[in-house]
């Protein structure tokens, strides 16, 4: 009998031993993939995917970091911000996506020392690459929450209640109570035994099916411990100052951390198949020790939840800023932006979007308001585009898209992409009007507030040709008069007339070579001088009897002012 309980304890320390060899080895063994990555891609355009349903969480932490003055959403659906997110994003963890995400809605006043020109810099210089390296690290070892993100989690913890222990702390000690029957009567100490194992089998996915969700959580926020102590032993002159608020964040929560082992789980070793893990897993089933430790941390996060929103801020925020400097290195052309006083005009040298493959890059020194004409597919909606992101690039990371670039810090707003609103029933023109109306009503706030630059697409047309050139041009002259930096495009070639002296007129043109359409895609001065839809039509090789009829009635118009 002593030989073979010894065979077995040996048994049992060979198997303990080898899973923890082999947990570590395949710990090591994805690590050294992560760092070969991120050494040989950094610097390139990101290919990340986000699955939809984490993709869709992303704004939790701007949704919980509300200001004035942030991106509003018709602003960002029309500079196809979540493009540009994506072109940006390269980032390891939630924290780091939810944070760029924010740092994009958020246009700052020259306030955030966590995003620098220094700090991005600093990641950027290939002798750098070893510190950077390691960052990207910990922060991979911090991760992501899985379709969730961590802030509704964090929100729905009320919800819980107080959640009470006997029940977990009864089958942990069930089993062992069996054992003590057992030395008196096998028989019924089996069937306690059984008894047992079935009732903490049953009891703890009925619980777990409760609690999962914010297991979850809690295993992000023991990683997000783990990860911020792992930065903090790299040293990183330029990150003082998240250094020093990581390092007060973590010292307040470090009581969370004890006993987290019973929570913890290595998704990365996981996956792999470690047998420590799936031992481990057994006995949390039977003995309930992630859901006892998870009541005892409940009172904990419900306490701190200041410090850990904190902390994730400062984690995301270095994500975020490495990421930036990748961004800077996967750019054709890029700058640092210079900053001017709020009546500076908008100046800006090779400027490009940043979501074309091959941009044609132009320049403007504007300080008046801008009118562009010209026909479809010349690049005038891009043009704007370009304008507004290197404005808000700018005020954001540090970055724009351009040889150089010089203006004020600006409120941001767009009329661009707009449709009709199903639900509410509302025309195209009454949601156009309206979204015209929420710029007119920022432009009129007291002085002292940042001056706004806004780009509008084809003013006003949801309406007939008549009123809508009326009121275009009253809005557009509003904007004018209260130095609003407005850029505008109109196929109206009468607004550019009846707006000299109040708007500068730029226009796009293009050539028909050997009956093929050919743009140049190079901002011009002045107003468009030639009307060439109906030129487009016989290019793309509509029939010429329409072609010429169009042509003789646009012809009869223009002599006598009616249509025939």
């Amino acid at each position: 009998m002593d030989n073979t309980l010894t065979v077995f304890l040996i048994f049992v320390a060979a198997f303990l031993v080898t899973a923890a060899v082999y947990g570590r080895y395949q710990k090591k063994a994805i690590y050294r993939r992560f760092e070969a990555r991120f050494r040989k891609d950094f610097g390139i355009i990101p290919s990340k995917e986000i699955p939809l349903e984490r993709y869709v969480k992303i704004p939790a932490y701007y949704l919980r970091h509300r200001k004035d003055d942030q991106i509003d959403d018709i602003t960002w659906n029309d500079l196809n911000l979540d493009d540009v997110f994506e072109r940006i994003d390269n980032t390891q963890s939630a924290a780091g996506e939810e944070y760029l995400y924010y740092l994009l809605r958020t246009p700052d006043a020259g306030n955030n020392e966590l995003i620098t020109d220094e700090i991005i810099r600093y990641f950027e210089d290939p002798s750098s690459q070893d510190v950077r390296v390691r960052l990207m690290l910990a922060l991979k070892l911090l991760g992501h929450t899985g379709k969730y993100s961590l802030y509704e989690y964090l929100d729905l913890l009320d919800n819980l209640g107080e959640r009470p222990l006997w029940p977990h702390v009864a089958a942990a000690l069930m089993p062992f109570a069996s054992f003590a029957v057992m030395l008196a009567d096998v028989r019924i100490g089996s069937l306690l035994l059984i008894a047992s194992v079935a009732y903490s089998f049953v009891s703890y996915f009925k619980s777990k099916r409760e609690m999962e969700p914010y297991i979850v959580s809690f295993r992000y926020l023991l990683r997000m411990i783990d990860a911020g102590e792992e930065i903090l032993k790299v040293d990183c002159p330029v990150l003082k100052r998240s250094y020093d608020e990581l390092s007060s964040g973590l010292k307040e929560l470090s009581g969370f951390k004890r006993g987290s082992f019973l929570l913890t789980y290595d998704t990365q070793t996981a996956s792999s198949g470690n047998p420590l893990d799936i031992l481990l897993d057994y006995l949390r089933i039977l003995f309930h020790l992630d859901l006892i430790k998870f009541s005892l941390m409940l009172k904990t996060v419900r306490e701190k939840a200041d410090r850990v929103d904190r902390v994730l801020t400062v984690l995301g925020s270095i994500d975020t800023v490495i990421c930036i400097a990748g961004f800077r290195l996967s750019l054709p052309c890029w700058c640092v932006p210079e900053f001017t006083e709020d009546d500076a005009p908008f100046t800006a040298r090779d400027m490009y979007h940043p979501l074309l493959p091959d941009p044609v890059g132009n320049s403007i020194t504007a300080d008046t308001p801008v009118l562009l004409t010209g026909s479809n597919a010349s690049r005038k909606s891009t043009f704007l585009k370009a304008a507004a992101l290197s404005a808000l690039l700018a005020q954001t990371v540090c970055t724009v898209c351009a040889s150089s670039y010089r203006a004020p810090r600006y409120r941001i707003y767009s009329s661009m992409a707009l449709r009709d609103d199903i639900d509410s029933g509302e025309s195209y023109f009454i949601v156009e009007i309206r979204s015209l109306k929420r710029i007119l009503d920022a432009t009129a706030r007291a002085d002292g507030e940042r001056p706004v630059i806004c780009c509008i697409d084809e003013v006003l047309r949801g309406t007939n040709t008549i009123e809508r050139i009326a009121a275009s041009a009253e809005i557009l002259k509003c904007f004018s008069e209260r130095k609003v930096m407005c850029f505008a495009a109109t196929h109206d070639l009468e607004l550019a007339s009846i707006l000299e002296g109040s708007f500068t007129n730029y226009h796009f043109e293009e050539e028909i070579k050997d009956g093929d359409v050919v743009f140049s895609y190079q901002l011009k001065d002045g107003k468009a001088t030639t009307r060439n839809a109906i030129r487009l039509l016989s290019a793309l090789g509509y029939d010429e009897d329409i072609v010429k009829a169009a042509g003789d009635r646009a012809s009869r118009f223009m002599e006598s002012g009616v249509w025939s």
